[in-house]
Order: structure tokens, then C-alpha cells, then sequence
């Protein structure tokens, strides 16, 4: 995750601008005697996976306050935020049709969950809007930069605690429920069983 702060006096209105950008999804076929360097660890060698990646990058403009000639207190005040979800399922590509629908499956839960990214990036904004942030550094220059980290982090971990963290329990579910593509259950059906538990 990339976010680009903005660091100034005088921060102005509070506003906050999210795009969500559409999923984007690739597929890889492979020869199951070659999996592919990528591919996500775990389950059974040359066998299918999906791999989700939640992204939220933002412009961040804050007010400044100097506490020390080294220590500074930013107010985050506007945001520009974008967010993506890039989805790459692995197949081998002589994978049987029940294999491809149980890792269409978890795509679809990590769209299902991508769907409230917009609110998510909102309601990360407000959170970190409602905060000061202090940090130091050997010089000003340091100590924005340090304060610039903490904001990141705060919204970073705030957004991804209401998409990433909800759409890895969902996959934990769906996998529970089809004991990970081996019970006989359409992946349809097990995907909203899985949605259903939320908490």
C-alpha cells in the first residue's frame, strides 16, 4: 500500500474523496508438475489457490503543529483516497470443473467484501480525522515524515480491518464448510453460507 501525505498549515475542510476502483482479476493456468513461483502457499502442490490483495493508497493533507524544533502534532484534515482489490486465481489447467468453482468461490467472497470499500475508506477517514499524531525526528523535516508514517498506518490498518481481515474470516469459513473443496456442496451455495456467519 502506497499513501502520499501532504503535510501543511492550515489543512482545510475535512473532505474526503474514494474512488473505488473495479476488481481485477487474473487467472493463471499451469502445469500441475510446475507450479507457478507465485502461488500462494499451502493447500496441495500443483492444486488451485485464489489470492486476494486488498490496496488502499491516498493523498493525505494535514494541518501542522510545531511542539519542539524536532517534534510535531498533525491534524488530518482531507483525503483522496483510491482503493483496488486484485484477485489472481491459480489453476492447473487441467483442473476439473468443481476444483474452478470452489476458487471462483473465494474470489467471489473477497468481491462480496470489496463491494464496501467505499464506506470502509469513509469510515477510516473519520477515524483518523478524529485523532492527533505526534512524532519526532532530527530535524522538522524527520519528524513530518514520521508523523506522515503513523497517519498511514492508522488508516491503512482501520480500512483493512473492515475489508481485508472480514473477506480472510469469510475464506476461512467457505473453506471449513467445503473442507476445502472436498465436500460435495456447490461452491454457490457454500459461499453464501459462508457470507451468512458474518459476524
Amino acid at each position: 500500500m502506497y499513501l502520499g501525505s501532504l503535510l501543511g498549515a492550515g489543512a482545510a475542510d475535512g473532505a474526503v474523496l474514494v474512488t473505488v476502483e473495479p476488481p481485477a482479476v487474473t487467472r493463471v493456468e499451469f502445469d500441475p508438475r510446475k507450479p507457478p513461483a507465485g502461488q500462494p502457499p499451502g493447500g496441495l502442490a500443483g492444486s488451485g489457490s485464489c489470492r486476494s490483495l486488498f490496496e488502499i493508497e491516498a493523498g493525505i493533507l494535514s494541518s501542522i503543529k510545531m511542539l519542539a524544533p524536532t517534534t510535531v502534532r498533525a491534524y488530518p484534515a482531507n483525503f483522496d483516497i483510491t482503493t483496488r482489490l486484485k484477485v489472481t486465481i491459480y489453476m492447473p489447467h487441467d483442473a476439473q470443473d468443481e476444483l474452478r468453482a470452489h476458487e471462483e468461490g473465494h474470489r467471489a467472497i473477497a468481491e462480496h467484501y470489496y463491494r464496501n470499500a467505499e464506506l470502509a475508506a469513509r469510515e477510516a477517514a473519520a477515524s483518523v480525522q478524529s485523532r492527533s499524531f505526534d512524532a519526532g525526528g532530527v530535524d522538522r523535516t524527520a519528524a513530518e515524515h514520521a508523523v506522515a508514517e503513523l497517519v498511514r498506518a492508522a488508516l491503512r490498518d482501520a480500512f483493512m480491518e473492515n475489508i481485508q481481515a472480514r473477506s480472510a474470516a469469510g475464506n476461512a469459513r467457505y473453506d471449513a464448510i467445503t473442507r476445502h473443496g472436498q465436500e460435495p456442496l456447490a461452491a454457490t451455495d457454500a459461499v453464501v453460507a459462508a457470507i451468512a456467519q458474518d459476524p
